[in-house]
């Protein structure tokens, strides 16, 4: 039986079969293919959109610094604009305190005094601070200079006089102190005021 069976297969039949085989073979590797290049471009845009994300939450939250920090900015600028406009009535208060002796107003001088040391208070609770200015060296964020004086006991720069105060909100320069800093005397000056005696003398 099986000799007949192999008679009855001719080669083409066999050649038929190896052919088709190897067809089925060639379109099973293209669709692998296929599919490892898609696969490849899955990762990719997986990749892609795993970046973005990365991205948007940086973003995301530098936003919220951002807007944190500007809350600060807009809740400080108010207190520093608040305050500015009561430093003057405060420092009213403070010379009315220093000025007044007359006994026969002691009761109202009480008075001022303790409005003006519940003012200092309050300043003090919002942290406003005055500048300490007089004997310290000169500070161009904290003070601003009106006036320069020759001294030569004390540091060039250094601060003599103050004409208005200065105030810290926090750490923030709220409002420079007006000064007076010393200034060496300058020996070039000394010589050149010396000239003109020596040449009336010759």
């Amino acid at each position: 039986m099986s000799n007949e069976t192999e008679k009855d297969t001719s080669p083409s039949e066999k050649i038929e079969v190896v052919q088709a085989s190897e067809v089925l073979f060639t379109e099973q590797q293209a669709i692998i293919q296929s599919l490892k290049q898609e696969l490849e471009l899955s990762k990719k845009n997986v990749d892609e959109l795993q970046h973005s994300v990365h991205r948007l939450a940086a973003d995301f939250d530098n936003y919220k610094k951002w807007s944190a920090k500007e809350r600060q900015t807009i809740v400080r600028t108010a207190s520093e604009s608040l305050i500015k406009k009561l430093l003057d009535i405060y420092e009213s208060l403070e010379k009315a305190v220093c000025t007044v002796k007359d006994e026969s107003v002691n009761e109202f001088v009480n008075g001022i005094k303790m409005i003006y040391k519940e003012f200092s208070r309050i300043l003090k609770s919002e942290g406003v601070e005055p500048i300490n200015s007089i004997g310290v060296p000169l500070d161009v964020y904290k003070h601003e200079v009106l006036m320069r004086k020759i001294n030569d006991d004390v540091p060039e720069d250094t601060v003599l006089e103050e004409i208005q105060k200065g105030y810290l909100l926090n750490t923030f320069v709220l409002r420079t102190a007006k000064v007076v800093v010393s200034q060496k005397s300058s020996h070039e000056n000394i010589q050149n005021l010396e000239k003109p005696e020596e040449t009336k003398g010759g």
